[in-house]
Order: C-alpha cells, then sequence, then structure tokens
C-alpha cells in the first residue's frame, strides 16, 4: 500500500527530473520516489507547474549581471526568455500528457473498480450459493444419518426375525422328520393290518363257502330223507323247514360279516392312499411355513409357524 506524500517531496522530485533532463510526469515521480497515489502525485505536480513561472521569473532577475557587458546582459535575457518559453510550452505539454494519462488512468481505475465490484458480487453470490449448498448438505447428512439408524434397527430387527424364522424352520425339520417316521410306522402297520384284514376276509369267505357247502349237503340230504320218509313228512318238513331257516340266517350272518370284514379291508385301502399322499401334504405346509420376503423400510410381523406333527 502506497505511504502519503507531500508536497514538498512532489516539487523535489519534479526539479530532480527537470534537472536530469527528463520531463517530469507522473509515473516518473512516482518511480523517483518509489511511492505515491497517482491522484496525489497529479495533484502536487499541478502546483508544481503553476509555481514554474514564478520560480522561472525569479531565476530571470537573478540572470542580471550588473558588472557584465550590455550585449551580454541582452543575450542572457534573450536566451532565458527563450529558455522560459520553451520551458512554460513544454510544461503545458507535459501537463495535457499527465492529465490525459491521469484521464486513462482514471477511466482504467474505474473500470478495475467495476471489475473489483462485480467480482465482489460474484464471490457474494457465490459465498451464498456455497452456504446454501452447506445447509442442505448438513441437511441431507442428518437425514442420511437418520436413515442409518433406521436401517440398522430394521437389520437387527430382521436379525432377530431370522434367528426366529431358522428356529421354526429346525422345529418344522424335526416335526417333518417325526411326520416322515410316524408315516413310515403307518405304513407298515397298514400293510400288517391289509394282510391280517385279507387272511380274515378269506376265512370268512372260506367258513361261508363251507357253510353254504354244508347247507347245500343237508339240504340234498334231507330232501333224500323227505323223499324217504314221506309219511312223516308233515312233522319232517316243519323240522327241516326250521333247519333250513337256521341256515340261511347263518348264511347271511356271514355274509353280512364278510361284507363288514370288505368294508374294514376297503376303508384300510383308502387310509392307505390318504397315507402315501401324506409327504406331499407336509412339504405343502414346510413351504407355506417358512418367512415370507418382507418390504424394505418396514419392520414386517412376525410369522406363526404350523404346529408341530
Amino acid at each position: 500500500m502506497a505511504r502519503g506524500i507531500t508536497e514538498t517531496e512532489v516539487h523535489s522530485a519534479a526539479d530532480a527530473l527537470v534537472v536530469g533532463g527528463e520531463r517530469p510526469t507522473v509515473e516518473r515521480i512516482r518511480a523517483h520516489l518509489g511511492t505515491g497515489s497517482p491522484n496525489t502525485v497529479v495533484r502536487w505536480l499541478d502546483t508544481w507547474w503553476k509555481g514554474l513561472g514564478e520560480r522561472l521569473e525569479a531565476r530571470r532577475a537573478g540572470v542580471n549581471l550588473p558588472d557584465a557587458p550590455e550585449e551580454v546582459s541582452e543575450l542572457a535575457s534573450q536566451l532565458w526568455s527563450v529558455a522560459l518559453a520553451h520551458a512554460d510550452f513544454a510544461a503545458k505539454a507535459a501537463l495535457a500528457a499527465d492529465r490525459e494519462a491521469l484521464d486513462q488512468a482514471r477511466v482504467q481505475l474505474d473500470r478495475e473498480r467495476q471489475l473489483v465490484q462485480d467480482e465482489v458480487s460474484a464471490l457474494r453470490r457465490d459465498a451464498a450459493d456455497a452456504c446454501h449448498a452447506r445447509d442442505v448438505s448438513i441437511a441431507r447428512a442428518e437425514e442420511l444419518a437418520r436413515l442409518v439408524r433406521q436401517l440398522e434397527t430394521q437389520l437387527e430387527g430382521l436379525g432377530h426375525q431370522r434367528a426366529d424364522a431358522e428356529a421354526r424352520a429346525k422345529d418344522a425339520d424335526l416335526a417333518r422328520q417325526e411326520a416322515e417316521n410316524r408315516l413310515l410306522l403307518l405304513q407298515e402297520q397298514s400293510v400288517l393290518d391289509r394282510k391280517s384284514l385279507t387272511r380274515h376276509v378269506q376265512a370268512v369267505e372260506d367258513r361261508a363257502h363251507g357253510e353254504v357247502d354244508r347247507a347245500r349237503r343237508e339240504t340234498q340230504e334231507l330232501k333224500r330223507e323227505l323223499a324217504a320218509l314221506g309219511r312223516d313228512r308233515a312233522a319232517s318238513d316243519a323240522t327241516n323247514l326250521r333247519r333250513l331257516e337256521e341256515v340261511r340266517s347263518e348264511l347271511a350272518l356271514a355274509r353280512q360279516e364278510a361284507a363288514v370284514e370288505r368294508s374294514k379291508a376297503e376303508a384300510l385301502e383308502r387310509q392307505l392312499l390318504h397315507l402315501r399322499d401324506l409327504p406331499a401334504a407336509l412339504t405343502s405346509a414346510l413351504e407355506r411355513a417358512k418367512p415370507k420376503p418382507k418390504p424394505k423400510r418396514r419392520r414386517p410381523a412376525k410369522a406363526h409357524g404350523p404346529d408341530a406333527g
């Protein structure tokens, strides 16, 4: 930053430049002093130019040489007048040039000041945008942190649900194994029951056929006896009829028992067919017992597994 300069310093610098054979300008004076504001230099340079005439008149008076010849004094005066006129012209030209340079410097300074103001305005807008972006980023970061905490809570809940589901799946596997073991036992028992029922039905049918054959033989025997004992027909008919009714009753009873045993056999067959479909039903129940996938950001309700067995 340029320090303040005085009028005396500017005038001394201008005199030094003139003595050195240079025209004093704003830039040369600032270079000679090594500091100074252009506006201040122009102001004190104007006073230097304004006082230049008085200083020259004072020096003109000093040029008069009382002891010199008149021709020498006249020539010296003419030379001094020419020098003063030339210095005055040069000073006016320099002043005009300095003023033009100063005007250009002021225009340039105004342009630079406007550019600085525009840049400051742009920086202020950028700063406002940056503050807004910072606030938005902070709000977004807080929202993301909240979502992270919510997701962590959901993950923890899903972990518990997964553990529960694994426990239920393990229980379901145990129940499936137990059901398969029971199914094997039921199949073995059904095979044994079927064989036993088949033997029982066969025995009942054999006994019924034997009763029928025996009844037929007795009927034939009775017929022969009726043919041989025609005299006792009335009495023996009643006896034979009663005997025939008893045989028929026993035959009907045997046939009913055979029908009941056949019904039991058919029921066991249907039960065996139902037991054959039991593994598929158990597999479907285990698939329905598996936990369904849960939607994100919502804690699903706990799924209840199927009852074991």
